[in-house]
């Protein structure tokens, strides 16, 4: 009992300390995979003005690779991330549309409504060059998911360079821009089968404290009595 009382505790003092951001953001991958939030809003950049949608400089909606050798790698679809997006073919390089960032553009993604968890498939993911940077309403930088997160692929054009990767904030975003690094036309951050959805947020200091305080009092009383 003691030691899940004092991990309370240090989770209300730290959420609770002035000048600590609240949010934080957690990042899982997997190859093959799929959203790990049931009912998102899936987006497969199919049709020709996604709505999400906005690029800027060198980004675009491709398809294949692009000269000679490729500028742009498709992502590798494996598992069931074809199947669950309607994307084709199940086990190959993606064949539909996709976005591809070269370093100097940007590709951002809009919601209305703010969203906590964004699902993309991340296509021969390069832990050194590509980032995205989450925003809130008021246009604050929320966190950066960098390529560093992303465990697991060894950043080839393949199935093991292609990874489901899956954030969720405590902080809802209003926007994520993607960009990448490095030289022009040498580097590039392809990305497809977009998911988004509002899910519930860990709580929050104020209900911690709460918690910790009605627990911390309920072993008192026990004690005393």
């Amino acid at each position: 009992m003691k030691k899940h009382l004092s991990i309370a505790i240090a989770t209300i003092l730290t959420l609770g300390a002035p000048g600590m951001a609240n949010a934080q953001i957690y990042v899982t991958d997997q190859i093959g995979g799929v959203p790990s939030v049931s009912g998102a809003t899936l987006e497969n950049f199919d049709g020709p003005t996604p709505s999400i949608l906005t690029l800027s400089g060198s980004a675009y909606l491709v398809t294949g690779g692009r000269g000679l050798p490729d500028y742009y790698t498709a992502p590798y679809f494996s598992g069931s991330t074809a199947a669950y997006f309607g994307e084709s073919p199940a086990v190959g390089y993606d064949a539909s549309q996709y976005v591809a960032v070269e370093s100097g553009g940007s590709a951002t993604l809009n919601f209305t409504i703010p969203q906590n968890y964004l699902g993309l498939l991340w296509g021969s993911v390069d832990a050194n060059n590509n980032y995205l940077t989450l925003y809130d309403s008021a246009q604050n930088v929320i966190g950066t998911v960098l390529g560093t997160a992303i465990i697991g692929v060894d950043g080839g054009g393949d199935q093991n360079g292609t990874a489901y990767v899956n954030i969720t904030s405590t902080t809802p975003f209003s926007s994520v821009v993607v960009n990448t690094t490095g030289a022009q036309g040498l580097w590039s951050f392809e990305f497809d089968a977009v998911a988004y959805a509002m899910v519930v947020p860990e709580p929050t200091s104020g209900v911690l404290l709460i918690a910790g305080l009605g627990v911390l009092g309920f072993g008192l009383r026990r004690k005393a009595a």
